[in-house]
């Protein structure tokens, strides 16, 4: 026995390595991870299984994003003027932080 390369669509997603009278999955690819190390007895049945696996419909999507918005007890407006994606504040932030 030899080891044996899996597709899906073209794409190489995992290996069959012989081990004994059965085959060892090794992933190549995340999508296919919860296969890893699993033994299957005819490279057949692993294809089968990554095409299951492969073809399954996308999970949920994502639900829309919430807003906080703050209210009264919450830090004040000063403590959130500036994060990690805000421009690094200069000798002008006070006034545009108070314009906003």
């Amino acid at each position: 026995m030899q080891k044996q390369v899996i597709e899906f669509n073209g794409e190489a997603v995992g290996a069959l390595m012989p081990e004994g009278d059965r085959f060892r999955f090794i992933a190549v690819k995340y999508g296919v991870w919860s296969l890893d190390g699993r033994l299957f007895s005819r490279p057949p049945e692993a294809r089968r299984a990554v095409i299951a696996l492969l073809s399954k419909p996308a999970g949920r999507p994502m639900p829309p994003a919430s807003f906080w918005v703050p209210g009264e007890g919450d830090p004040s407006h000063s403590q959130f003027g500036w994060n990690a994606v805000s421009p690094i504040p200069s000798r002008h932030w006070p006034a545009r932080c108070q314009s906003a």
